[in-house]
C-alpha cells in the first residue's frame, strides 16, 4: 500500500532526557489532529541507565470521508513487534534498542536515527573498552529495517543552536513516510511557540540531510589538525611534522598517529609532539624486522600508537588548571545549561589535589626532596592540599587556575614528566625486546598501557596492575601459553580497582610475588608519597 494511501500509521520514538522526544511527539500528534486525524501518544519511561530513556508510540488514524464522530477508532497504547511504520531513534544506541524489541521489520519499518551516541553508564564506568560497536548496528539497521536514514543529527542541531527533535522532526519529513506537506510540518513547530526561528533552521537542515541521505554515513577519520587550529609561529614545524608521518608510515597508521600528534600539542608543544613521532618511528622499523614471518603487518604498531599517545598525554595539575580555564570550557557549560554568557551563572569546581600532585608539579628535584622530608611535606599539604572549591567565573578562583596553567612550558621539567617518561621509556624497552623474541606477546604487551587511567588513587591502582602483569609478561618469556595467560592476567585486572581479580590469578599462575602491596593505612601521607616515587622509579 502506497504511504498517501494509508489509513493508519504507528510510530515509535526513543529518546533519552533531555532531547526532546515528547516535543517530537507533541509535534506530530498537533500536526495531525490539524489535519483532522485522530492521534493519540503514550510513553513508557525507560532505565535510569540510559539517562532516562522514554519509548514514546504515536498512533495515526485517517477518517474515510463521511465517518460519523461516534466511530473513533480504538487505538493501541504501545508499539508491537512487527507493525511499526516508523522508528525515530535520537541517538545511535537507542536505534539498536528498538530492534532488539523486534519494532523494526523489513517488509514495512522505516528508521531515521542519529549517528551520535552517549554512552550509557556501563560503557563509562567500566575499566577496559566497553563502547558499544556502532559498526554492528549500522549493519544490522540496514539489513532489517525497509529503509534506513542515519546521519549525525545533534552536530546539525548545535550547528542551528537547537535540539535533537527538530532535526529529527525535519528528517521524516524528508524521508517522506508521513502523508503531510512540507507547511504542515512547519506551523506544528510555529504553533510550539517556543525557539521557532532555531527550530525551523534545525527542521530545514534535517530534511535536505535526509532527502540526501539514505544510508547509514560512512565513518571519517578525523584529520590531524583540524581547520582553524594555530599553535602560533609553530605551524610550519607542525606541516613538516605532518609531512613526515605521511612519508615514514603506512596509509592504516596514519590517521592515529596524526591524532597522537594533535594531542602532543594540545598537552605540551611541537617538541613533545616530535618525541611521540619519534617513539612510533622506532618502534615501526622494530616491527617491520620482527613482523616477516607472515603476521598481520603493523598490528603491534596499530595498538601501540594509541596507547602511547593516550600515556604520553597525561593529565596533571597543569593540564586540568588548563582545560578548566579554557572559553570553550565556559561556552560548553553554557550550552549545556541553556544560558547566555551574559545572564548570571556561578559554576564552582570541586578539587581535591593530593600532596603527590602539588609535588609533582615541581622541578625534579625539589619534588622528590618535598615527598622525602616529612616537615616540607607536611607544610605544602597544609598550605595546598585537600578539598578545594573555585569559581573560575571569580577573580581569584580564574587567575588561581591560569597562573597554574602557564606552567605549560616548564613542565618537561617537572617530577611528573621525570616519572612518566621513566615509565614509558622503561615499557618501550620492553616492548621492542618482546616483539623480537616472540611477536604476539609483544601486540599484548603493546596493549597493557591501557590499565593506566584516571587520576590520584585510580591511576596509582592502574600503574600497580600494569608493573605487575609487565613482570608477569618478562616471567613468561619463552612459554608457548604466554600470550594467554597474559590476556588472562589483564582481563583480571580490569574487573575492580582493588586488584583482587588480579592478584587471584597471578596466584594461580605462581607469580603472586610480582603483585605489590597497596601502602598500609597507617602510613601517613609523606610516607605513602615517598613509597609512591619508589615505586614510580622502579
Amino acid at each position: 500500500m502506497k504511504t498517501l494511501d494509508k489509513q493508519r500509521f504507528n510510530i515509535a520514538i526513543t529518546a533519552m532526557g533531555g532531547q526532546g522526544g515528547g516535543v517530537l511527539a507533541d509535534w506530530i500528534v498537533g500536526m495531525a489532529e490539524a489535519a483532522n486525524w485522530h492521534a493519540q501518544t503514550t510513553s513508557v519511561p525507560g532505565v535510569a541507565q540510559r539517562t532516562g530513556a522514554t519509548i514514546y508510540y504515536l498512533e495515526l488514524f485517517r477518517p474515510q470521508p463521511g465517518d460519523a464522530d461516534t466511530r473513533r477508532p480504538v487505538l493501541s497504547l504501545s508499539p508491537a513487534s512487527g507493525d511499526v511504520d516508523l522508528v525515530v531513534a535520537a541517538e545511535l544506541m537507542e536505534a539498536g534498542r528498538a530492534l532488539q524489541r523486534g519494532f523494526v521489520t523489513p517488509d514495512r519499518t522505516t528508521l531515521i536515527a542519529s549517528s551520535h551516541r552517549a554512552y550509557a553508564v556501563a560503557e563509562k564506568e567500566s575499566m577496559g573498552n566497553a563502547i558499544a560497536d556502532s559498526d554492528s548496528v549500522h549493519v544490522t539497521a540496514a539489513e532489517m529495517a525497509q529503509r534506513y536514514i542515519c546521519f549525525d543529527m545533534a552536530a546539525l542541531a548545535e550547528q542551528c543552536r537547537s535540539v535533537v527533535s527538530a532535526v529529527l522532526f525535519g528528517a521524516i519529513h524528508g524521508s517522506g513516510v508521513l502523508p503531510f506537506g512540507r507547511e504542515e510540518f512547519e506551523q506544528a513547530i510555529r504553533r510550539g511557540g517556543v525557539g521557532v526561528d532555531a527550530s525551523l533552521a534545525a527542521f530545514a537542515a534535517g530534511a535536505t540531510q535526509a532527502e540526501a541521505n539514505r544510508k547509514p554515513e560512512n565513518p571519517v577519520v578525523p584529520g590531524a589538525v583540524a581547520p582553524g587550529w594555530h599553535y602560533g609561529g609553530q605551524d610550519g614545524g607542525i606541516r613538516q611534522l605532518l609531512a613526515d608521518v605521511e612519508r615514514d608510515f603506512a596509509l592504516v597508521l596514519q590517521p592515529l598517529i596524526q591524532e597522537g600528534v594533535r594531542r602532543m600539542l594540545d598537552h605540551s608543544d611541537l617538541r613533545y609532539a616530535r618525541r611521540y613521532v619519534q617513539r612510533m618511528q622506532r618502534l615501526v622499523a622494530l616491527e617491520a624486522g620482527a613482523d616477516a614471518g607472515g603476521k598481520e603487518a603493523g598490528r603491534c604498531s596499530t595498538v601501540a600508537a594509541r596507547t602511547l599517545g593516550l600515556w604520553m598525554a597525561y593529565e596533571d595539575t597543569i593540564r586540568v588548571a588548563d582545560i578548566k580555564t579554557r572559553s570553550q570550557r565556559f561556552e560548553r557549560l553554557y550550552d549545556e545549561v541553556g544560558i547566555d554568557a551574559d545572564q548570571v551563572s556561578h559554576f564552582t569546581e570541586f578539587m581535591h589535589p593530593r600532596l603527590e600532585e602539588i609535588a609533582e608539579t615541581l622541578p625534579a628535584g625539589v619534588g622528590r626532596w618535598v615527598l622525602r622530608t616529612g616537615w616540607a611535606g607536611r607544610l605544602l599539604e597544609v598550605l595546598f592540599a585537600g578539598p578545594k572549591k573555585l569559581s573560575t567565573q571569580s577573580l581569584c578562583g580564574f587567575v588561581s587556575l591560569y597562573l597554574v596553567a602557564q606552567l605549560r612550558p616548564l613542565r618537561r621539567f617537572s617530577l611528573r614528566d621525570a616519572i612518566e617518561q621513566t615509565q614509558i621509556d622503561a615499557w618501550l624497552e620492553q616492548l621492542e625486546a618482546t616483539l623480537v623474541a616472540d611477536y604476539d606477546l609483544g601486540c599484548e604487551v603493546a596493549a597493557l598501557p591501557e590499565l593506566i587511567k584516571g587520576y590520584s588513587k585510580t591511576r596509582e591502582r592502574g600503574l600497580r596492575s600494569f608493573r605487575a602483569i609487565s613482570a608477569a609478561a618478562r616471567a613468561l618469556g619463552g612459554r608457548s601459553d604466554a600470550r594467554e595467560i597474559l590476556r588472562s592476567l589483564k582481563a583480571a585486572a580490569l574487573q575492580s580497582e582493588e586488584g583482587s581479580e588480579l592478584d587471584a590469578a597471578l596466584q594461580r599462575y605462581q607469580l603472586g610475588h610480582l603483585f605489590e602491596p597497596l601502602p598500609g593505612k597507617q602510613q601517613d601521607s609523606a610516607g605513602c608519597a615517598s613509597q609512591y616515587v619508589d615505586a614510580a622509579a622502579r
